[in-house]
């Protein structure tokens, strides 16, 4: 396997954990990786296995910094014409959006700087994490350094900001998506690339997400629920914060957790003290993943019930930015998750599942088999889903035999990884050949 590159925007990220993991499967399939971000995030202690690959990490130099235009000077002097070919096209094709046409100008001197490192390290494809700003970045040192990138589109990055997204998808090796679903939504917007849209599922290790063992035969007194995800509209919250409220009025024990950090925390805070639920709901902030997977040893039932956002009006007050940035869509573009990690991670460890019918979830929950599906932005019919199978213990049992199951079948990362290896592989063959082809020539 020849030399990669993996480019992302804020690397390690506690909420990106799915692309750590990657790179960790990567490295113990003997791949020679090479790291670069755009972002340094704060608190990087906080992943600890992160931490090891922050410290070979190649960050973005400072817009202050002498290196910075050093290398943006030093690559034009080497590929002047491709260097200014490169900026003209990125001009032309974002400035109907100004917003978005100044971050990808952003992006530019920065890219430029990477290639100066991929090129002086002889990294002969490079990959992007996110269809936005990582794939700008790896579509300008591609065309600058004359070799093969390719990305991965994660959910709604590869179709809420459309600009430049035609024209990276086509100089593209090949995209690879996590979903089924996303698959569908990239083809239906560049119908001619599908056959180089590959699906593969990001998965987990399986033996880091061990059942406990618990057999439940017998009902309870009182229950634990979980959940986990950012505190953002799409995953949520607020209809698992209501079906509590719910289920408590109906005289149910139980404790419900979430896990996670993000801008809804004070609306849940105060829909929570206003509805006098300190005693049920309890919002834990962000956590490591170690931490998150002792609270999965502990809980009878993980709750995700994701809804369909849309960016719009709301936004035209609270991120007016973002508005102009994506270019307004009538209707609104939808936000919504791929297959959230933390179910998957869920099911392996044993957990029966209740999630939404939204995006690519059916993907993963087959309704009835392996968890429960309700309708979205329903807490009626979420508390319903609840209650029943808190009240039939070996259906939880069930669900979470199977649902174990297909996480095995399905999400194992290191099965996942090698298929990714060998389109990695491919891939660096095809660019050889190239190569031994242009030189003889």
């Amino acid at each position: 396997m020849k030399r990669l590159a993996y480019l992302m925007g804020t690397f390690p990220a506690l909420s990106e954990t799915f692309i750590l993991g990657e790179i960790q499967a990567l490295c113990a399939q003997g791949v020679e990786l090479h790291l670069f971000a755009f972002r340094r995030p704060k608190g990087v202690s906080q992943l600890s296995e992160g931490a090891d690959f922050a410290a070979k990490t190649y960050y973005s130099p400072s817009f202050r910094s002498w290196h910075m235009w050093g290398s943006n000077l030093r690559m034009l002097r080497a590929f002047p014409g491709r260097y200014l070919r490169i900026l003209g096209g990125l001009l032309a094709r974002t400035v109907v959006n100004p917003i978005h046409c100044l971050k990808t100008l952003g992006v530019f001197p920065i890219a430029v700087a990477f290639a100066e490192v991929i090129g002086e390290r002889g990294i002969e494809h490079i990959h992007a994490h996110w269809a936005t700003y990582p794939a700008t970045a790896a579509y300008i040192i591609s065309r600058l350094l004359n070799i093969s990138f390719s990305f991965t589109a994660h959910a709604y990055d590869a179709t809420l900001i459309r600009a430049m997204m035609r024209e990276k998808v086509r100089r593209a090796a090949f995209i690879v998506t996590c979903t089924r679903f996303n698959r569908g939504l990239l083809t239906a917007l560049i119908p001619e690339s599908e056959v180089k849209i590959l699906v593969n599922y990001h998965g987990i290790f399986l033996d880091r997400f061990v059942p406990n063992g618990k057999q439940v035969s017998q009902p309870q007194d009182k229950f634990h629920i979980l959940s986990c995800g950012s505190l953002y509209p799409r995953k949520g919250f607020p209809d698992l914060v209501e079906a509590c409220r719910l289920l408590r009025d109906r005289g149910w024990e139980f404790r419900c957790e979430i896990i996670g950090e993000g801008p809804l925390r004070h609306q849940l805070e105060r829909f929570i003290k206003a509805h006098q639920l300190e005693e049920v709901v309890c919002l834990l902030g962000a956590l490591p993943q170690k931490q998150v997977i002792d609270h999965y040893r502990i809980v009878d039932l993980f709750v995700l019930p994701c809804v369909t956002d849309y960016l719009g009006w709301n936004e035209a007050f609270t991120d007016p930015m973002l508005l102009l940035e994506v270019g307004l869509a009538i209707p609104f573009r939808p936000i919504t998750d791929g297959i959230p990690n933390v179910l998957v991670e869920a099911m392996a460890m044993g957990i029966p599942v209740v999630s939404t019918t939204v995006a690519a979830i059916p993907e993963l929950i087959q309704d009835g088999r392996t968890g429960t599906l309700v309708p979205e932005r329903n807490p009626l019919a979420l508390a319903a889903a609840i209650e029943h199978l808190l009240q039939d213990p070996h259906k939880r049992q069930e669900l979470a035999r199977e649902a174990r199951e297909t996480v095995r079948q399905c999400f194992d990362r290191p099965e996942n990884i090698r298929a990714l290896l060998t389109t990695f592989t491919a891939q660096l063959q095809t660019d050889e050949k190239r190569m031994s082809h242009s030189d003889r020539g």
